[in-house]
């Protein structure tokens, strides 16, 4: 009976636990950031710039959307993203991916547009780790989320 009961006293901590942590200032984005107000602003223009243009739908508006996104972001010395890249063309990351791949709605154009801006993504990436510009551990997820980086150990057998 007093290991019931403790075991039930454990389970009411741990439901404590989770319930302050759902809704608590621990779990909250606002205070695990250091983004300030001014960071929010400006970070929230920018991406509702490119949230409330139309869709680029032709190969031709996809490669002048490309063009307008790399030249802006990079005028404002921002750093470009997938995310932000997708957004910017209308689209969400799974459908950029299904056409790099060849899927629905891609062409031979499209394809290669994509593939062309996502190395250009990657290559910014590796420059900034290379430069100590961003922490190792992020450039590592991205890369392994975005660009197909993958821990691979290569294993050769011999039948003997």
């Amino acid at each position: 009976m007093a290991a019931q009961k403790s075991k039930n006293e454990l389970v009411e901590q741990g439901e404590q636990i989770v319930k302050k942590k759902r809704g608590g200032k621990s779990a909250s984005l606002k205070h695990n950031t250091s983004a300030k107000a001014a960071d929010i602003r400006r970070i929230g223009a920018t991406l509702l710039r490119w949230y409330n243009m139309e869709k680029a739908v032709t190969d031709e508006e996809i490669r002048e959307r490309l063009k307008m996104y790399f030249v802006t972001t990079l005028e404002a010395g921002e750093i470009p993203t997938v995310e932000e890249m997708s957004l910017a063309l209308g689209y969400d990351r799974k459908t950029l991916w299904c056409w790099e791949v060849g899927g629905d709605g891609s062409t031979p154009v499209r394809r290669n547009l994509i593939k062309k801006a996502k190395e250009f993504l990657a290559s910014f990436d590796a420059k900034l780790v290379q430069e100590n510009k961003v922490n190792p551990t992020t450039y590592i997820f991205r890369a392994k989320n975005y660009f197909g980086l993958k821990d691979e150990v290569e294993y050769v057998l011999k039948p003997e």
